[in-house]
Protein backbone atom coordinates (compact mmCIF):
# COMPACT_ATOMS: atom_id res chain seq x y z
CA UNK A 1 0.00 0.00 0.00
CA UNK A 2 0.91 3.42 -0.77
CA UNK A 3 1.65 6.09 2.61
CA UNK A 4 -1.72 7.43 1.41
CA UNK A 5 -3.67 4.39 1.08
CA UNK A 6 -2.71 3.18 3.95
CA UNK A 7 -3.39 5.96 6.02
CA UNK A 8 -7.29 5.97 4.80
CA UNK A 9 -6.81 2.01 5.71
CA UNK A 10 -5.59 3.19 9.16
CA UNK A 11 -8.66 5.86 9.15
CA UNK A 12 -11.39 3.26 8.59
CA UNK A 13 -10.43 0.37 11.16
CA UNK A 14 -10.18 2.92 13.68
CA UNK A 15 -13.82 4.36 12.41
CA UNK A 16 -15.24 0.90 12.21
CA UNK A 17 -13.98 0.27 15.78
CA UNK A 18 -15.34 3.19 17.41
CA UNK A 19 -19.11 2.10 15.37
CA UNK A 20 -18.57 -1.13 17.07
CA UNK A 21 -18.18 0.02 20.31
CA UNK A 22 -20.93 2.50 19.72
CA UNK A 23 -23.43 0.13 19.15
CA UNK A 24 -22.22 -2.19 22.40
CA UNK A 25 -22.40 0.81 24.87
CA UNK A 26 -26.33 1.17 22.93
CA UNK A 27 -26.83 -2.32 23.66
CA UNK A 28 -25.71 -2.28 27.14
CA UNK A 29 -27.42 0.53 27.55
CA UNK A 30 -30.50 -0.18 26.36
CA UNK A 31 -30.66 -3.67 28.54
CA UNK A 32 -30.11 -1.02 31.69
CA UNK A 33 -32.98 1.01 30.33
CA UNK A 34 -31.06 4.07 30.93
CA UNK A 35 -32.37 7.17 30.83
CA UNK A 36 -30.94 8.98 27.51
CA UNK A 37 -28.90 12.71 26.80
CA UNK A 38 -30.43 15.29 25.88
CA UNK A 39 -28.14 17.22 23.78
CA UNK A 40 -27.32 20.56 21.61
CA UNK A 41 -25.21 21.30 18.72
CA UNK A 42 -24.21 24.22 17.46
CA UNK A 43 -24.95 24.78 13.60
CA UNK A 44 -22.61 27.24 11.01
CA UNK A 45 -25.25 29.78 9.67
CA UNK A 46 -25.26 28.62 6.38
CA UNK A 47 -28.14 26.24 7.69
CA UNK A 48 -30.31 29.20 7.68
CA UNK A 49 -30.05 28.72 3.43
CA UNK A 50 -31.97 26.12 3.43
CA UNK A 51 -35.60 26.64 3.06
CA UNK A 52 -36.53 23.24 5.45
CA UNK A 53 -34.70 25.22 8.18
CA UNK A 54 -36.00 28.18 7.73
CA UNK A 55 -39.60 27.06 7.15
CA UNK A 56 -39.43 25.26 10.83
CA UNK A 57 -38.41 28.24 12.36
CA UNK A 58 -40.81 31.44 11.53
CA UNK A 59 -39.82 33.19 14.80
CA UNK A 60 -36.18 32.94 14.18
CA UNK A 61 -34.23 36.29 15.32
CA UNK A 62 -31.32 37.21 13.09
CA UNK A 63 -27.81 36.77 14.38
CA UNK A 64 -29.20 34.47 17.22
CA UNK A 65 -27.16 30.63 17.19
CA UNK A 66 -28.81 28.15 14.79
CA UNK A 67 -28.57 24.60 16.40
CA UNK A 68 -29.58 21.25 16.62
CA UNK A 69 -31.38 19.38 19.41
CA UNK A 70 -31.33 15.58 19.93
CA UNK A 71 -31.51 12.61 22.94
CA UNK A 72 -29.02 9.86 22.62
CA UNK A 73 -28.41 7.13 25.22
CA UNK A 74 -24.88 8.01 24.28
CA UNK A 75 -22.63 10.54 25.95
CA UNK A 76 -23.27 13.87 24.42
CA UNK A 77 -19.61 14.21 22.55
CA UNK A 78 -19.64 10.61 21.56
CA UNK A 79 -23.16 11.24 19.63
CA UNK A 80 -21.56 14.57 18.62
CA UNK A 81 -18.98 12.26 17.01
CA UNK A 82 -21.41 10.02 15.44
CA UNK A 83 -22.78 12.78 13.60
CA UNK A 84 -19.73 14.15 12.07
CA UNK A 85 -18.90 10.62 11.37
CA UNK A 86 -21.89 9.95 9.37
CA UNK A 87 -23.17 6.81 11.64
CA UNK A 88 -26.97 7.13 12.62
CA UNK A 89 -26.17 10.74 11.46
CA UNK A 90 -29.11 13.33 10.79
CA UNK A 91 -27.92 15.53 7.70
CA UNK A 92 -27.82 18.98 9.51
CA UNK A 93 -25.19 18.06 11.98
CA UNK A 94 -23.62 16.26 9.89
CA UNK A 95 -22.91 19.22 7.41
CA UNK A 96 -22.94 22.21 9.65
CA UNK A 97 -22.44 20.88 13.08
CA UNK A 98 -19.65 23.15 14.79
CA UNK A 99 -19.48 22.11 18.33
CA UNK A 100 -21.70 21.13 21.20
CA UNK A 101 -23.45 23.53 23.23
CA UNK A 102 -24.56 21.79 26.00
CA UNK A 103 -24.79 25.19 27.89
CA UNK A 104 -27.94 25.69 26.66
CA UNK A 105 -29.56 23.21 27.84
CA UNK A 106 -28.87 24.95 31.05
CA UNK A 107 -32.58 26.41 32.69
CA UNK A 108 -34.44 24.04 30.65
CA UNK A 109 -37.11 22.31 33.15
CA UNK A 110 -37.21 18.95 32.00
CA UNK A 111 -39.64 17.58 35.64
CA UNK A 112 -42.17 15.38 34.39
CA UNK A 113 -40.79 14.72 31.09
CA UNK A 114 -40.45 11.68 29.42
CA UNK A 115 -37.34 11.50 26.80
CA UNK A 116 -39.23 11.87 23.43
CA UNK A 117 -40.97 15.11 25.41
CA UNK A 118 -38.00 16.56 26.87
CA UNK A 119 -36.53 16.88 23.01
CA UNK A 120 -39.40 18.52 20.98
CA UNK A 121 -39.63 20.36 24.83
CA UNK A 122 -36.03 21.78 24.64
CA UNK A 123 -36.20 22.54 21.03
CA UNK A 124 -39.34 24.57 21.56
CA UNK A 125 -38.05 26.14 24.64
CA UNK A 126 -35.05 27.18 22.57
CA UNK A 127 -37.30 28.23 19.46
CA UNK A 128 -39.07 30.56 21.66
CA UNK A 129 -35.84 32.10 22.69
CA UNK A 130 -35.34 33.17 18.54
CA UNK A 131 -33.11 30.13 18.24
CA UNK A 132 -33.08 28.21 14.90
CA UNK A 133 -33.67 25.13 15.94
CA UNK A 134 -33.53 21.12 13.92
CA UNK A 135 -34.41 18.28 15.70
CA UNK A 136 -35.83 14.50 13.99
Amino acid sequence: MTDDADTLHRRDLNRDARIAEWKRQAKQAARKKRRRNLYVITLHPEVLERDEFRRANPGYIDGMPCVYVGLTIHLPGDRYEQHKTGYRSSKYPRMYGIELAMELVEGFDEDGLGDAEREAGLADWLREQGLGVWQN
